[in-house]
């Protein structure tokens, strides 16, 4: 179910002057520890027990309880969270994101809460009443809607997550000449390197004060061409 909800990923993402990708990856994981706080939360609160005002409403605690929990607050603080890592930019991107991860989230919740639903009904016949969930249940159940968010905003490939537009729009690549390593490029950047670069093929650049060029100054067309063969700016 979570492969296929990763497979719809969020359209537009906005376009970030991230430092370099060093910035990137510690947003990405101080985004996660937040959202993965921010659910636990959620669930502990949930699973209060309370007595519900009107006898045919559920409490939150039902909701848990047979599986149907909506998480309302999931939908506005976590888009608060997502936009810490945009630097608030790009709404659309990021509601479409948060949306994604919910869904993963609650289905993992109520498919947590069916598995196990004989085993809470004995206990709710018992009781009569909404009584507070087991330890081993709170546990359990946050464990399963941490493991869904996690590969629902996947940071350990880039390639592969949501996060991937995201990377796109805001990095170039190019690959290391000597080591072939890949080394990314805060896009924002780019416009300078490329100035530099023409600026070394400006015949007016690198001059004497007679105005001859001096001898080594400027790149041979093959080698910048091949500087630019390694780069990525799609």
């Amino acid at each position: 179910m979570v492969g296929a909800l990763r497979m719809k990923l969020p359209s537009g993402a906005p376009y970030v002057d991230f430092r370099d990708i060093a910035e990137f990856v510690a947003l990405c994981s101080a985004t996660e520890a937040r959202y993965v706080r921010l659910i636990e939360r959620v669930v502990d609160s949930h699973m209060q027990p309370r007595l519900s005002k009107n006898r045919f409403a559920w409490t939150e605690t039902d909701e848990m309880f047979i599986g149907v929990a909506a998480f309302p607050e999931l939908r506005e603080h976590g888009v608060r969270i997502l936009l810490g890592l945009t630097h608030k930019r790009g709404l659309r991107f990021v509601l479409a994101l948060n949306n994604s991860i919910v869904t993963a989230v609650t289905v993992a919740c109520r498919t947590y809460s069916s598995m196990h639903m004989s085993d809470m009904q004995r206990n709710f016949c018992r009781s009569g009443n909404s009584e507070p969930l087991t330890v081993q249940y709170v546990r359990d159940v946050k464990t399963h809607m941490v493991r869904a968010f996690q590969l629902a905003f996947s940071t350990s490939n880039i390639e592969t997550s949501s996060l991937h537009e995201l990377y796109r729009r805001c990095f170039a690549m190019m690959l290391h000449p000597i080591t072939y390593e890949s080394v990314f490029i805060s896009r924002h950047l780019v416009p300078g390197y490329a100035l530099a670069l023409a600026s070394i093929t400006h015949a007016r650049l690198g001059c004497g004060a007679d105005g001859a060029p001096l001898t080594g100054q400027r790149l041979h067309e093959d080698t910048l061409r091949l500087i630019v063969g390694f780069i990525d700016f799609h």
